[in-house]
């Protein structure tokens, strides 16, 4: 490969740390627990606990990748070291789609802007327009930019969510509480959207061409970032069914500022808001970090116009291909607001591809797997997302279909040259 089409290797771990806990968490956190209750009641919080079980064998298995074939491409190039470049291509368009997230994740921005100020959908645009400008013009200006500000950010997220949590333990209540264990089969049909919360880490693949120490800091960063994740996501989702009925239209848009609210005031409220808007602004620059990688891997490995690889030279940032995520953002989001798509769809459809991403992930671990234990590790995992797949439904084909057409494309191009 040219070196001068690498990217630059300056990240850290304490940035890494920030930078994973910020590409999770964000609208993850501050929306889908007021969702996923709303959709199966009380019997929301397994549905956390399910998924958390389910990704820790997934995540041993992407930092053993993530360590051993730093790259850009991210999952592709998991599946391109295993498989070979037809599989590489049809899993970068497969990951591809799973643009709808990111633009769900604006949205979520421009919710919490609008719930500062009580104002109407013109706020929530305005604020999603401003994710959009601001996650776009952070990547391009530089990643030393943009992992100082998550790390400060990952701070500032930790403190003020288990604070929310434990202020709503001690002053909410009245809410649908917690359903008795034997109940948990009713938060299937929630898992495939709460698994949404749990992608991120698949995307911090992405960024492993530009750790300093993959090797060492890439399987650190994700034990550490998921160790403080799953304990946030705990608080959450309890405090959120403690304090809110089920049908409480709040749950929809901004249920961590109105649980603040309920303990501290409309003033507690908003400010909760305020600090969300932050929290998912965070979140959406990470998610355009990432794609912007995946964008660029995919062109400087042809399936995307040249162009999209090329490198700013002082930064070594891909400018061209920040600029096209954040307008193929754009454009998904005007879909939402002309009423095209919901805001649950972007999401189920994005974990949807992430999910069949961790399956071909653990289909690539076996593939190069060379003990026994790592073959055990990578059977419990594939028999995890496989049983998770199902809980999508016929949603579950739309990442099939992407992977599928990226066969095709591959024998077609091969055919080509």
């Amino acid at each position: 490969m040219d070196s001068n089409n690498q990217l630059k290797k300056n990240l850290l771990l304490g940035p890494a740390v920030g930078l994973a806990i910020t590409m999770v968490v964000g609208s993850g956190l501050l929306v889908l627990p007021g969702l996923a209750y709303a959709q199966v009641g009380p019997a929301a919080v397994y549905a956390w606990l399910a998924c958390a079980v389910a990704v820790g064998p997934i995540l041993v298995v992407f930092s053993a990748l993530g360590a051993r074939f730093p790259n850009a491409g991210g999952v592709a190039g998991f599946l391109q070291a295993a498989f070979g470049r037809p599989a590489g291509m049809a899993t970068e368009i497969l990951v591809l789609g799973a643009v709808t997230g990111g633009a769900a994740v604006a949205i979520t921005g421009g919710q919490y802007f609008a719930a500062v100020f009580d104002g109407t959908p013109l706020f929530i645009f305005s604020g999603t327009a401003l994710v959009l400008a601001a996650g776009g013009t952070v990547n391009y200006l530089g990643a030393k930019l943009s992992g100082r500000l998550q790390q400060g950010l990952a701070f500032i997220l930790v403190t003020l969510l288990v604070l929310v949590a434990l202020t709503s333990f001690a002053f909410g209540g009245r809410g649908g509480g917690i359903a008795p264990a034997q109940n948990w089969p009713e938060a299937i049909p929630a898992f495939g959207l709460v698994f949404f919360a749990f992608v991120g880490w698949e995307m911090m693949a992405f960024t492993s061409e530009e750790f300093k120490n993959p090797g060492r800091d890439f399987p650190l960063m994700m034990g550490i970032s998921y160790g403080v994740i799953i304990v946030l996501y705990a608080l959450i989702a309890v405090a959120t069914q403690l304090s809110f009925q089920q049908n409480d239209p709040v749950l929809a848009q901004a249920p961590l500022a109105a649980m603040l609210s309920k303990a501290a005031g409309p003033g507690g409220g908003k400010f909760v808001a305020g600090v969300g808007f932050v929290i998912v602004l965070a979140n959406f620059i990470g998610v355009v970090w990432a794609f912007s990688r995946l964008t660029f891997s995919s062109a400087r490995e042809g399936l995307l116009p040249k162009a999209l690889a090329e490198l700013d030279k002082k930064e070594s940032v891909p400018t061209k291909a920040v600029v096209t995520v954040t307008l193929i953002f754009s454009l998904i989001v005007l879909a939402y607001f002309f009423k095209l798509v919901s805001q649950s769809l972007l999401f189920e459809l994005a974990g949807a591809s992430f999910f069949f991403s961790y399956i071909l992930a653990v289909a690539a671990y076996l593939k190069l797997a060379d003990s026994f234990c790592k073959w055990a590790l990578g059977i419990t995992a594939m028999g995890l997302s496989l049983g998770l797949y199902l809980s999508f439904g016929e949603k579950a084909l739309y990442p099939v279909v992407l992977f599928v057409l990226g066969l095709i494309l591959s024998r077609v191009k091969k055919k080509k040259a």
